[in-house]
């Protein structure tokens, strides 16, 4: 499903089965909506490239405040069953931080259509 910053067309670039009438549609198109089409599409791969980065970041995030939980809760007496649930808020605010940096680059396209070509009279 194409979001805001995506529209139809971009989306369809990465699915592998709408390559062939992708490029029939981008050989349609005019400089102008070609240029316009390139900078969409540039856009929403730096997108994704920077939601994935941020999965990542968030999984080792995970992983290191699980360890350190759990040398924390192996060192300490009382409750401290707490120290499990910080790696997830950790998570989240890496995840919640990326996507909102992933946004801001996704949004930097042209929004809307492109420009209509000069009408010759």
């Amino acid at each position: 499903m194409a979001t805001q910053a995506e529209d139809e067309l971009v989306s369809q670039a990465f699915k592998a089965d709408k390559h062939d009438e992708l490029a029939r549609a981008i050989e349609q198109l005019t400089p102008e909506e070609a240029a316009f089409f390139v900078e969409k599409l540039e856009a929403a791969v730096k997108k994704r490239k920077i939601q994935l980065l941020g999965y990542l970041v968030a999984m080792l995030v995970w992983l290191l405040g699980m360890v350190a939980g759990l040398v924390y809760y192996g060192t300490h007496d009382g409750f401290t069953g707490w120290v499990f649930l910080v790696p997830f808020g950790l998570v989240g605010g890496v995840l919640w931080g990326f996507g909102k940096w992933a946004l801001v680059v996704g949004a930097k396209a042209a929004p809307g259509l492109p420009p209509k070509p000069a009408q010759r009279s």
